[in-house]
């Protein structure tokens, strides 16, 4: 396999996920250039969560390697699984030193624990306090609706408020490119457009996106370049037009026939 090309922040090559004889990923080579929205969609169980823990060091690879910011953190045979670079560590904290932040599905939030502490446990692996707070001002600015609940446990909130809690919570992490999984799942369409707004701004302010969405009309509404993965493999890429104007996604994901 080539080594990375330095025009892309992130850089899969070959990579494969099993659980058991089940593949998960198949040798998925997917690329995201700084400043970069790039969409993966497909349908549910087709491999885009285990994606975006894999680039996070949550699961292994069994195959491939991971390329982030011009070094490669991960390289992986069948019988040799292990991480290069100045990290020499699959620990997800690490990689988290490296600017790769993962939003989890389904927000995953210390429900009884303060808006404030979840906001405060998200810049855990940043030691300048002057920046925690600069992050803490920024990540208000831009959810103001947590401002005056910061005091209240984050399992009293709406779903969609919940949402707004999480992405702020990984934004504290300051990172290089934020992995976002599902934002629009299980939303009303009012709380869906304002996740959506969020994100454009995340990016505008020049922070790089990797969304991954089962929801096509959202994910393509908004980004510059997408991937269709189904049953762990690429069947598409393109931009945003050639997406929107493919066929296929046309019918199985936009519901145009």
């Amino acid at each position: 396999m080539p080594e990375a090309d330095s025009s892309y922040l992130l850089e899969l090559q070959g990579a494969s996920v099993h659980y058991g004889r089940a593949i998960a990923l198949a040798s998925i080579f997917l690329k995201v250039k700084p400043g970069e929205l790039v969409a993966v969609i497909g349908p549910n169980g087709t491999g885009k969560t285990t994606l975006l823990r894999a680039i996070s060091g949550l699961v292994e690879l069994e195959r491939g390697k991971i390329f982030f910011d011009g070094q490669m953190i991960c390289e992986s045979t069948k019988s040799d699984f292990r991480v290069l670079g100045k990290n020499r560590s699959l620990k997800p904290h690490k990689i988290v030193e490296l600017g790769i932040v993962h939003c989890p599905e389904r927000r995953r939030l210390f429900t009884d624990s303060s808006v404030e502490e979840n906001l405060i446990l998200g810049a855990y692996t940043i030691e300048d306090k002057r920046r925690v707070d600069e992050l803490f001002e920024q990540v208000l600015n831009l959810f103001p609706v947590l401002k005056a609940r910061l005091d209240e446990k984050a399992g009293n909130f709406s779903g969609g408020e919940q949402q707004m809690v999480a992405i702020a919570r990984s934004l504290m992490g300051d990172p290089k490119i934020l992995l976002l999984d599902e934002p629009s799942l299980g939303l009303a369409p009012m709380v869906k457009k304002n996740i959506i707004d969020a994100i454009r701004k995340i990016q505008s302010a020049g922070t790089t996106i990797l969304l991954v969405e089962q929801d096509a009309s959202i994910a393509l509404e908004i980004c510059d370049r997408g991937y269709l993965l189904e049953e762990g493999r690429i069947e598409l890429e393109g931009n945003r037009d050639e997406l929107l104007n493919n066929p296929h996604v046309k019918e199985a994901y936009l519901g145009i026939i």
